[in-house]
């Protein structure tokens, strides 16, 4: 496609060898190609001495192209509205016109090309075909390069689309690997790359089997979830996973189906990420939430008991209330319910318990 958009094709001179061979064709002096669009002209070319003193302007002699076919006047001093022109009139005395219109595919006029002679004559069939020829490559030149515009400016669009997603794909901390229909690799990122590398101790390239590049003891895992992906269905879960000579870690895995433009699944896009951290911190909150059961339990059982042993105790003592120790017992009563409150307190809030989901440890991989 690159090599197809950097064709180095000009216009204006493909457009000028036109204009020769229709001046040639018809033998004439003079052979103009004129493209136009809402009634000015855009672009023109001339050939023959006599083209180059004339305004492009002045030389359409204002006849009308109505049709793909070649209009030719033979004689044109003796024509009844363009006699008194005042290149026919005088100076060059044109008398010999032929010309055709300039007529895309889907019937859009773009311009004309047209010769004029000095002297009066007829045009052959053949010459008549080989200036209609000359007229569609013209037009074909015109759309040729105006494809190629669009080509271009879409094919930039789609290359600057790619780069940002090929450069989100590489920053990505996450494995990606994209698996083919007969478990080949598509595609992967540099994470899957690395990682691979630093287990298997080689590159990985496209085209490979997946499976040599995934550790033996999750294989049949692997494939098992990659058919389930190919059957239209996808698949995730969480695992702690072990390599050699590494500690344990937990991943995230995902196997989802992908699909081309027409529906049809073509492939099984392939995620994994290290979620190490997050299961350590998880980790962290459940023997946290751990301790403050048994705080609570402590403070519910432990500390509340004597408490209500002393309680218990004032109570017999207020059956021996004097007038001497009523004040201090009222004091000590009072301390004790405000001790108790507190446990209460206390145990309120301690008793917590963990909001995190049970994740199993026996997801496949």
């Amino acid at each position: 496609m690159e090599r197809f958009l950097d064709l180095n094709i000009s216009r204006e001179d493909e457009l000028q060898n036109i204009v020769t061979l229709a001046a040639e064709t018809c033998q004439v002096p003079a052979a103009f190609l004129v493209l136009g669009e809402d009634g000015k002209i855009v672009q023109h070319s001339k050939f023959g001495t006599l083209a180059e003193h004339i305004a492009v302007e002045n030389s359409l002699l204002d006849i009308n192209l109505n049709d793909k076919q070649v209009t030719v006047i033979e004689d044109l001093q003796l024509h009844t509205e363009l006699a008194t022109h005042p290149l026919v009139k005088g100076t060059p005395h044109f008398r010999f016109y032929a010309g055709i219109p300039l007529t895309t595919y889907d019937g859009k006029t773009i311009g004309a090309l047209y010769v004029l002679g000095v002297e009066a004559k007829k045009l052959s069939e053949r010459r008549k075909r080989m200036l209609e020829l000359l007229s569609r490559q013209a037009v074909t030149m015109v759309e040729f390069e105006m494809s190629i515009d669009v080509l271009r400016e879409q094919f930039m669009e789609a290359k600057n689309s790619e780069n940002k997603l090929r450069s989100f794909f590489e920053s990505s901390k996450s494995s990606h690997l994209l698996i083919g229909l007969n478990m080949e690799v598509i595609t992967f990122n540099k994470t899957f790359h690395d990682i691979a590398y630093m287990l298997f101790g080689k590159s990985i390239t496209a085209g490979v089997k997946a499976t040599d590049f995934i550790y033996p003891p999750y294989i049949a895992d692997f494939e098992k979830n990659v058919q389930i992906a190919l059957n239209g269905e996808s698949f995730s879960g969480e695992r702690q996973v072990k390599f050699k000579d590494l500690d344990p870690m937990w991943v995230k895995i995902s196997y989802n189906p992908t699909y081309n433009s027409d529906g049809n699944i073509i492939g099984v896009s392939f995620n994994s990420t290290d979620i190490t951290q997050r299961k350590q911190n998880e980790q962290k909150i459940l023997e946290q939430n751990e301790a403050l059961r048994k705080i609570a339990f402590m403070q519910s059982h432990q500390l509340r008991k004597p408490v209500a042993s002393i309680l218990g105790l004032m109570n017999l003592l207020k059956l021996e209330e004097t007038e001497g120790n009523s004040g201090i017992l009222k004091m000590m009563e009072q301390t004790v319910l405000e001790l108790d409150e507190t446990i209460h307190d206390i145990v309120k809030s301690t008793e917590t318990s963990s909001q995190l989901d049970h994740i199993p440890k026996d997801y496949t991989f």
